[in-house]
């Protein structure tokens, strides 16, 4: 099961690896498996405050409807619907100041078959996820969202390598080059996130560097460089390499058809960002080594500490600092 932590923190749950999640309009929360077919199942809720006496007339209310316990949430079910083949079944719960209505929407005319034993195991990730919810508290949000952004961010560096490793097997010097640059851009902002604790003495991972939202204000690549150079992350050397390299890579990307660039110069751009990102992993390396000396930042030496993010940072510095893809 995964994570999920809507954009405003509202909320935390479990789910399947394969679902994907989108808000719909009226505040929706939408679960659907990764499907091309876009014919899957879908699990839906919905939060509602509790203002005034409503609690009271809700809880009378759902009094009349049938009880089902999930997990420690006392739910009352409703009566199934039918529309065209699809069933939905759905809850109610109330949760402090707070009415959560879920809903559950399935075909009995998959092209697999259907049967019921099908539906109870469906129905039990269901009940498990219901039961995962936890509402967050006003006063933890940022931090927990924060938390949550950073996992999620060290996780997509942890991604890339992966992906880089089954495109260096497949000569897929195209892919390889774009990884390259998304795992130089990681890193670079993971540079200025430490450079920044230790100018400011403090452990304070800012958003900006770690999640952007559809509505945020754009960094590119460039702003991060530039950034990098401003705090001395990196040397003036390297930034003109970066700019350079970002210039090939957009000939691989854009012109690869319409100039005269070969796929054999593709393979060594990606060469040269491979050697790059090498160059820039050790310089990360001497910054975590400067927060440990000085006992500043997230990289503390208290192993002990659960909120100690090191673990998690160095386990993902590890990973993509210690592969040679093109001596293998």
């Amino acid at each position: 099961m995964k994570k999920i932590i809507d954009s405003k923190g509202t909320f935390q749950i479990f789910v399947p690896p394969t679902w994907k999640y989108w808000v719909m309009e009226a505040g929706v929360h939408s679960f659907e498996e990764n499907d091309i077919q876009g014919d899957s199942d879908c699990f839906q809720f919905s939060i509602s405050p509790l203002l005034g006496d409503e609690r009271t007339k809700l809880a009378d209310l759902l009094g009349y409807l049938p009880s089902i316990q999930i997990g420690e949430f006392d739910c009352r079910n409703y009566n199934d619907t039918a529309d065209n083949g699809y069933i939905t079944k759905s809850w109610s719960t109330i949760y402090a100041t707070k009415h959560i209505y879920f809903t559950y929407t399935y075909s009995t005319n998959s092209e697999d078959g259907f049967s019921e034993d099908l539906l109870t195991g469906k129905l039990n990730t269901v009940y498990a996820s219901i039961a995962s919810i936890y509402l967050i508290e006003d006063s933890e949000r940022e931090r927990i969202l924060t938390s949550y952004r950073f996992e999620m961010f060290l996780q997509g560096i942890g991604a890339t390598d992966l992906l880089l490793r089954k495109a260096i097997e497949n000569k897929a010097f195209f892919e390889a080059t774009c990884l390259f640059g998304n795992q130089i851009d990681s890193l670079l902002r993971i540079g200025i996130i430490l450079k920044k604790q230790i100018v400011n003495s403090n452990d304070l991972i800012e958003r900006e560097w770690i999640y952007q939202g559809s509505d945020d204000k754009k960094k590119s690549e460039k702003d991060i460089y530039k950034t990098a150079l401003s705090l001395e992350v990196i040397t003036d050397t390297i930034y003109k390499l970066l700019f350079n390299l970002y210039e090939d890579r957009n000939r691989v990307i854009h012109r690869f058809i319409i100039s005269e660039i070969t796929l054999a110069e593709v393979e060594q751009i990606a060469y040269q960002y491979y050697f790059l990102r090498e160059d820039i992993k050790v310089i990360i390396d001497d910054i975590e080594a400067e927060q440990l000396r000085q006992n500043i930042g997230m990289i503390i030496t208290d192993e002990e500490d659960m909120g100690n993010k090191s673990h998690h940072l160095k386990n993902v510095l590890a990973k993509i600092g210690t592969l040679n893809y093109f001596l293998e």
